[in-house]
Formats: C-alpha cells, structure tokens, sequence
C-alpha cells in the first residue's frame, strides 16, 4: 500500500491525543483562502522578528563582559585578546551579511540562501535552528529584565530562581 492511499484512509480517522491538544492550542488549520487575512505586516512584523537582530547586538556583548569581566582587568593582555576577537568576529559577520545583502537583494533569509546554496536539507536546518534562536532570544530577553528588574529594586533578590541569583550575585 502506498503512503499516499494510507493518508488518504487516516483522514477520517480520530485525532491522537497529541494531535487533539496541537489544535487546541493552535487553533483549526486555515483554508487558503483564509491564510491573506493572517498575514502579518510591517507594523506586526519588525517589532516581533526584529528583536532578533536588537537582542542579540545587546544582549551579546553584555554577557560577554559580565564573564570577561571578573577575569580581566580593562587595558590587561588578556581583555585586549577578548576585544579583538569580538571585533573580527563581528567583521566577518559584517562582510557576510553585505555579501547575503549584494547577492539576494529581494529575498536574503535564511531559508531561501541556505536552498539556493546547500539544498533542501540545510535550508530547514536553517529555519529549525532560527526557530530555537527566537525561543532563546524570548529567555535571554526575560532574564535580562528580570536582572534590569532586579537592579533597580535590590528587594525582590530572594524572588529570583536560585540559577539566576548565583549568575548575577557574581557581577
């Protein structure tokens, strides 16, 4: 029996469990006559995949001196070597990204250059691994408020996870 005749049976069949709570949380799938009118535009658009961009150039850089920090002293060899390697990381990421820029003017994701280039397989590793950079970028953004939080109001610190005090009770 082929896949497609076994798909065909199923249909009909009863939802899994797992399948039942998807749609409870996701909803009913949409027709495509109904997928226009959940497009989500620029004013929804940049604030909700934008932050990716922002949050990394902040929050990056931060964590990185918060660690640095307690083993080298500013002007130290050993800070001096930190900084340099953050500037020509950050120059390759600038050439590679003017690069993506020059040669996909239109459409220059990670999907799309990852397929043209490497093939199906790597364009969903691509998307699967910024679907998990967006998740990390929501817990790194909570964790920097709640550390932001924590600074302006030193009374809520033994609110916080036990991870996070230990993180921070070092800076």
């Amino acid at each position: 029996m082929a896949a497609d005749d076994k798909d065909d049976r199923d249909q009909g069949a009863a939802p899994s469990a797992l399948a039942a709570c998807v749609r409870v949380v996701m909803g009913r799938p949409l027709a495509n006559r109904e997928s226009g009118s959940e497009a989500i535009g620029i004013a929804e658009g940049v604030p909700a995949l934008g932050l990716d961009g922002l949050s990394s150039t902040a929050y990056g850089p931060e964590a990185a001196l918060a660690i640095l920090g307690a083993r080298a002293w500013p002007g130290s060899p050993r800070s001096a070597r930190s900084c340099w390697s953050f500037w020509c990381c950050s120059a390759c990421l600038f050439v590679s990204y003017w690069q993506t820029i020059e040669a996909y003017p239109k459409s220059g994701g990670a999907y799309s250059v990852a397929k043209a280039n490497l093939g199906v397989n790597a364009s969903l590793l691509a998307v699967a691994a910024l679907m998990i950079d967006y998740v990390l970028n929501v817990a790194v953004g909570i964790s920097a408020g709640v550390a932001a939080l924590i600074s302006a109001a030193p009374e809520l610190h033994p609110y916080t996870l036990p991870a996070l005090s230990r993180h921070f009770g070092r800076c």
